[in-house]
């Protein structure tokens, strides 16, 4: 205790405590040059509009400013212009100060791609729904059909070239759903052995006929299998005769060389 008063009334107590003193304003000094130079007082910029121009004029603009821009995000549209500014934050004649960010959103250049998720049997209304809700630009079609009347058979593109479920498209993509329907026209039956499951279906289309239930033998084991697979039966005769309803649905029994047909004719 003492040693404390003695330290107190020494002659190097009262420079210790001027040494202190200077060190806080010299902090303090420095921390507030620190916070002016940073917050730029009275720098403060008129945010420009930028809705409506591309994503490069406005970043030239903020840049000229003392404006960093921010490429936020992107979104389709099908009528807009790819890299048109379409969102701005902060807004228009917002004060910032020199230096802060502005985050844009543009459209994007390429649209998404949606799953078409459309299967056999569907009814076509909410089938059309479905797909438009998506974003693509739907037709439709009809051909004879016994099983699936008033049903999606399938789906095609403009090509021609069946759409599965599972397929992604591009949004505004044309989809053109097939749906089926009764007629009284009587076909003849074409004969598609020996053809693949793909040479099959277009023949069968051809004759205004439909496939049935399709089954392959048991060799057939991998996608290259049964892309390579003919049709070794046919439940209906071939006949070239007017014989059955148009729309008629024709099983066949699919394998490989060496696989023996076992579908019964009728």
């Amino acid at each position: 205790m003492k040693q404390w008063f003695r330290y107190i009334f020494s002659r190097s107590f009262p420079r210790t405590v001027f040494r202190l003193g200077m060190a806080w304003i010299l902090l303090l000094g420095a921390l507030w040059i620190y916070l002016k130079v940073y917050t730029q007082p009275g720098s403060t910029r008129a945010v420009p509009a930028l809705l409506g121009v591309t994503l490069q004029e406005a970043s030239d603009t903020l840049s000229v400013l003392g404006l960093i821009p921010v490429h936020l995000d992107s979104i389709y549209s099908r009528n807009g212009r790819p890299f048109e500014v379409v969102d701005q934050v902060p807004v228009t004649d917002s004060k910032i100060k020199s230096g802060r960010k502005v985050y844009l959103t543009t459209y994007r250049s390429t649209p998404p791609y949606e799953r078409l998720s459309i299967e056999e049997g569907q009814d076509p209304g909410v089938a059309r729904i479905i797909l438009e809700n998506k974003g693509f630009d739907v037709d439709e079609a009809f051909e004879p059909n016994v099983a699936l009347v008033g049903r999606v058979i399938r789906m095609e593109d403009k090509l021609g070239n069946t759409l599965e479920p599972d397929d992604r498209r591009p949004k505004g993509t044309e989809v053109i759903l097939i749906s089926g329907t009764t007629t009284r026209e009587l076909v003849g039956v074409p004969n598609v052995r020996g053809l693949t499951l793909k040479e099959a279906r277009a023949s069968l289309l051809e004759a205004k006929l439909s496939i049935g239930l399709v089954e392959f033998a048991e060799s057939v084991e991998e996608a290259s299998d049964s892309a390579r697979a003919k049709v070794l039966e046919q439940h209906l005769l071939p006949s070239r005769n007017k014989a059955v309803p148009a729309g008629t649905a024709l099983d066949l029994y699919l394998g490989l060389r060496w696989d023996r047909g076992r579908i019964e004719q009728n």
